[in-house]
Parts: structure tokens; sequence; C-alpha cells
């Protein structure tokens, strides 16, 4: 896990000089650790966490500042990947896999959503 922490920490530093971190919120199970260090090493809250990582994307996507999120992953060794129907990407690593998803705006929209101002596609949920 050591590595997948030193991972995790350059994407969110490759995010974070992009600009773009304050228009996506980090999700999923890599909140988890965040919270525990930040509420001093609380054991309630598990360390457990899934090899996605996950940003949300706003229903209506706000980007201030354009930046080239494949390009950047890219250079971290993540390499794209399609869905079977070709609408969403992800982005994957040996170690990871990096995911952008949108809220879905009604019933079976399962269209992915272009964030151009990022360059990736959000898959809605």
């Amino acid at each position: 896990m050591e590595n997948d922490d030193g991972l995790f920490l350059n994407v969110i530093d490759r995010l974070a000089k992009g600009g773009v971190l304050s228009d996506i919120v980090l999700v999923g199970s890599w909140v988890l650790p965040i919270y525990r260090e930040f509420f001093d090493n609380a054991p309630e809250i598990p360390v457990l966490r899934t090899t996605d990582l996950d940003f949300l994307v706003g229903m209506r996507p706000k980007i201030r500042c354009s930046f080239d999120v494949p390009s950047a992953l890219s250079e971290l060794g993540f390499e794209p990947e399609w869905s079977l129907h070709g609408s969403y990407c992800k982005y994957v690593h040996p170690e990871m896999e990096v995911e952008f998803l949108i809220p879905e705006q009604g019933r079976g929209t399962d269209m992915a959503v272009t964030v151009n101002a990022l360059g990736v596609q959000a898959q809605p949920l």
C-alpha cells in the first residue's frame, strides 16, 4: 500500500498543479485515509480502500482552468481504457485506476459526459 499512497499523492499533486482540484471532488474510499489523518488517526475511520481513485465532477461541470488530465496521468504511467461501449474512459496503472464521475441525470442516461476543460469523459452514476 505504500506505493499506492505515493502514486495517490502524485496524482493529487498533478491535479493541484493543474489548478483543477477546486473544481472536482475526491470521492470514494480514498477519502478515508485523508479523514483519518485529519482526525488524528481516529481508529473508527478505516484505512481500507479500493484501487480506484474517483473524482466527482459537478452536474454542470464548471471547470475554471483547462488542464490536460490524460497527459498528466500518462506521465505517471496511466493508460486510457475505454468502456465496452466506448462511451467513457478510465485511466489504468498497475497499482491504481483513476475515474471521473458525474451525477446521472435521470434513469437510463448512461452516456458519458465530455468535460472539455479536462479532456476526460465523466461516467454518470
